[in-house]
């Protein structure tokens, strides 16, 4: 009789076995992952929060405005007949008074920051990633918004910023409205979008039957 020889199985290539290997990679890291779908959703806002928006974005980008500019920036100074620099040299002239280090570069920072994230907090609300872009616009806000109290505590103190014998930033004005922002950006970093509606449910009576 002819002897057979048994058939070896067939082995896997190792182009199938790395298919094989690859594949279920491939498909976790296209899942979800709930808590970066969190942070990148676009969140539809209430018509409360649209207002807090707007009026502090449109707030912030006047501030950083009205420092770039010379016709305005005497008002932010607030002390007549000082003799300052204008635009952004003379903001830094103010904050030099302050005691900021670096007051041209750090004049340029806050105008900026205060048009861009102003401008931020506004458009936040229509683009994706809700949570994440109002908690990145508001932090440096509420950060910008501490050192602005500051300032008016050594106003309320009796100790006001002083540059060349006039005290400068001591309008009646200026502490409510910054701590109004800061109040503001304070929610919108407890709280960078809406809540989800839960659903309302009504009960509906089960029918009689008629006898």
């Amino acid at each position: 009789m002819r002897q057979t020889n048994p058939v070896a199985p067939l082995s896997p290539s190792r182009s199938a076995v790395g298919r094989q290997t690859w594949r279920p990679r491939i498909v976790r890291s296209l899942a979800t992952h709930p808590r970066r779908d969190y942070w990148l959703e676009r969140v539809p806002e209430t018509p409360g929060r649209y207002q807090v928006r707007g009026v502090t974005g449109v707030i912030f980008i006047l501030f950083g405005l009205m420092k770039a500019f010379d016709f305005t920036l005497p008002i932010l100074v607030g002390a007549p007949g000082l003799q300052v620099n204008t635009g952004v040299e003379g903001f830094a002239q103010l904050i030099s008074g302050i005691g900021m280090p670096f007051p041209l570069f750090n004049a340029s920072m806050v105008i900026a920051m205060e048009v861009v994230l102003g401008l931020g907090l506004i458009l936040g609300a229509w683009t994706p990633a809700t949570r994440l872009i109002t908690r990145l616009c508001a932090l440096p806000l509420a950060g910008d918004m501490m050192v602005a109290l500051l300032v008016g505590i050594r106003q309320i103190q009796g100790n006001p910023v002083m540059i060349d014998g006039y005290a400068i930033m001591n309008q009646f004005w200026r502490l409510p409205v910054e701590l109004g922002l800061l109040a503001g950006m304070v929610y919108l970093l407890w709280r960078p979008a809406a809540q989800a509606m839960k659903p309302h449910l009504v009960p509906v009576p089960s029918p009689t039957r008629e006898r």
